[in-house]
């Protein structure tokens, strides 16, 4: 179980939310985690949940890239106050990333307090996301020469990583001629491959466009389990059992008390439907690799 840290601020509500009195704390944190993430890794694929739907991976002997940055000041008084956990790193203590993706418009997801922070304080690094949430980092004064923008069903090869986008049917499944609002994405170093779906529910086709993206499968998954627009625990175990990932990991839970659910009824459903699908909890700023 996490560590549990008392909140300092006197307890006072905001939007109908109660700021919790405790909040869990990151297993690792400021630098100490960049640390650990600067450093070489043995196994194929290292990743840390930052938490959400926020990730940082490392592929053996190449890039380190960042997937839906965000963060708040969470003793600030706004609604954010009301976050169940700590975040592990603020924008500017992240080691250097190659390239930061970000699914969709959503402030958790193409952050307007972390992506500032982040272009300014790696000036080389580009930014994936929906073509139809360009102006947003246009607005934050990040140049056009510095995003690579995406319609879903698309690939683009950003030096030696290789990125595919699926339409995501988070709200709705909205695609016009501009592409889609949301997107997940296909991250492929070497012969090595991530999925990270994004926000989405399921839509017809919808498993069929991920094994397409990459026929020789998957070597790990982010798979949301929260539902409210998104996928529910066993809606992720059917992923599971559609895409048989050599390691499936939940996320999306945990920080938002009106948006969250329990990780153990994803395992108790995997276990059940799945009982041979290799699966991980992760906590948030504990480093788990695969190979």
């Amino acid at each position: 179980m996490a560590e549990m840290i008392r909140f300092v601020p006197n307890r006072m509500s905001m939007a109908n939310w109660d700021v919790p009195e405790f909040r869990t704390k990151p297993a690792l944190s400021g630098a100490e985690l960049r640390d650990e993430m600067e450093q070489p890794i043995n196994a194929s694929i290292a990743a840390w949940w930052l938490t959400q739907a926020s990730w940082m991976i490392r592929f053996r002997d190449g890039p380190l890239i960042l997937i839906d940055p965000w963060w708040r000041d969470l003793y600030a008084g706004d609604m954010w106050g009301k976050l169940l956990g700590e975040f592990p790193l603020e924008p500017e203590e992240h080691p250097e990333p190659d390239l930061i993706l970000c699914t969709h418009w959503h402030d958790d997801h193409i952050c307007p307090v972390s992506i500032p922070r982040l272009a300014k304080a790696f000036p080389n690094v580009k930014f994936v996301v929906p073509n139809r949430s360009v102006d947003l980092l246009l607005n934050w004064e990040i140049p056009l020469s510095r995003i690579v923008t995406m319609k879903g069903s698309d690939s683009v090869d950003i030096g030696d990583i290789k990125v595919h986008a699926i339409p995501a049917a988070h709200e709705d499944l909205d695609i016009t001629e501009d592409g889609a609002w949301y997107l997940g994405y296909t991250i492929s170093f070497g012969s090595k491959t991530v999925l990270h779906m994004g926000d989405s529910r399921p839509y017809p086709g919808w498993h069929e466009s991920f094994k397409k993206a990459s026929p020789n499968g998957f070597d790990l998954v982010f798979a949301c389990i929260n539902g409210n627009d998104n996928l529910r625990h066993d809606e992720a175990v059917d992923l599971a059992l559609a895409l048989n990932p050599t390691l499936i990991v939940p996320m999306h839970y945990g920080m938002d008390p009106g948006n969250t659910v329990d990780p153990q009824i994803f395992v108790d459903d995997i276990e059940l439907r799945a009982p041979n699908q290799s699966y991980r909890v992760p906590t948030v700023g504990e480093i788990f690799s695969i190979n």
